[in-house]
């Protein structure tokens, strides 16, 4: 299997299954083809090389059916795992064809000749150009249909945070490429929570929070690392993972240099905090992020579309962190010396936010308990409060 790999069997192979006219001949090539693939000695590389060629989606079909591979081949397809038509099936069928006939006439030459695999990736180039394709998926596709069932779903996630990783830690990021990936990875992290649990194993979170704090980084660096990590916090195998890393002090830094992301990274810190995780508490006091957030609570935010949302997740946060039986005493101590806790202490973490035109600022002690209000004014609001919504990952039978 080696040697006939060596003498160019692949890009033969590879002609045959483009450009024969016989579609068994196409098939059994397919099948073939498969079975090199599947070798435990060489099959890894034919891998490899097979997708220098053609879209990784063709490769499976050829393990699963060489039949419905080859209809697969002559089709029009556009979906997250293959964009393929009969342009990119012609530049790619002419591009192997060359490489056949450049190797056959120096194999003719030298019959000791070694075929080696193209440096370009020729699918790339012919296949779908300008096209970001990463663990044999389509990102622009995939972030307009994240729902859509993936063929391989943790080789995407691994790739894809190694891909966004990659990115943050350029010196001149590509902040398209770099907000493409980052939608993805969000959009795949919503679209199958569960594959989030897999994330500390791979090691990719204390990458993260070392980006955060880059000085070389781009001001597009902090932004997509917030959004990275506020999806991962609805994990809980991710938040005990983030208590093993230095994590709350650079989500704080990227808060400071990101003030139009404060909002998300609140409902971070307001997610870790639930967690009951005594080590992100212990991180955020060396912080000093609870001054930080006082002071958040004091200010207009006025840059946020939101200011009171945001509000509402500092409340919750810093009271997350007053429950912890460990260093609640000490949260506590810090939010006891501060005039603005005062006046938000004692109101509800769902609070209502007014109709008013005026409303989305705590600037005074509510006149109506549980409510956020402008200032002391005892103007009732125009519409019931809403049902209690508590954020998915707060505990409730933490006291």
């Amino acid at each position: 299997m080696k040697k006939i790999e060596f003498k160019g069997a692949l890009i033969y192979l590879l002609d045959l299954f483009c450009n024969s006219s016989a579609p068994a001949v196409r098939e059994k090539t397919a099948e073939l083809l498969a079975r090199m693939g599947a070798d435990k000695l060489v099959g890894p590389k034919v891998r490899l090389a097979l997708g220098r060629f053609l879209p990784a989606a063709f490769a499976d079909a050829m393990r699963d059916s060489p039949q419905i591979c080859v209809h697969m081949f002559e089709g029009t397809h556009e979906n997250p795992e293959l964009i393929w038509d009969n342009d990119a099936r012609e530049r790619v069928s002419s591009a192997i064809t060359h490489l056949r006939e450049e190797h056959y006439t120096a194999q003719r030459q030298n019959p000791q000749m070694i075929w080696r695999p193209p440096d370009d990736n020729v699918l790339a180039k012919c296949g779908a150009p300008g096209e970001l394709v990463v663990g044999g998926v389509y990102l622009r596709l995939f972030v307009a249909n994240p729902g859509w069932v993936l063929r391989r779903p943790k080789e995407f996630l691994s790739e894809l945070l190694d891909t966004c990783l990659n990115l943050m830690s350029k010196d001149k990021p590509d902040v398209d490429l770099l907000e493409l990936a980052t939608s993805a990875l969000v959009s795949l992290l919503q679209a199958q929570p569960a594959l989030a649990d897999q994330v500390p194993s791979l090691g990719h979170i204390p990458r993260l929070c070392r980006q955060m704090v880059s000085c070389k980084q781009h001001s597009d660096v902090p932004k997509a690392a917030i959004l990275v990590l506020h999806q991962l916090a609805t994990s809980e195998v991710c938040i005990q993972a983030m208590g093993h890393t230095e994590c709350i002090n650079p989500l704080k830094k990227a808060m400071q240099a990101r003030k139009d992301m404060i909002g998300v990274a609140c409902e971070t810190l307001n997610r870790l905090f639930s967690a009951n995780q005594d080590q992100l508490i212990k991180q955020a006091l060396e912080a000093d992020m609870v001054p930080y957030l006082l002071g958040l609570l004091e200010g207009r935010l006025e840059t946020l579309e939101n200011p009171a949302t945001t509000k509402a997740q500092i409340v919750k946060a810093l009271k997350a962190m007053s429950r912890s039986l460990l260093l609640g005493d000490k949260v506590t101590a810090i939010l006891e010396k501060s005039s603005v806790w005062a006046e938000y202490k004692d109101q509800r973490h769902d609070l209502f936010i007014s109709n008013s035109s005026r409303a989305g600022y705590l600037t005074g002690t509510p006149a109506t308990a549980g409510y956020l209000t402008q200032g002391t004014t005892k103007t009732l609001p125009d519409a019931p409060p809403p049902m209690d919504r508590e954020d998915p990952m707060v505990r409730t039978d933490i006291i």
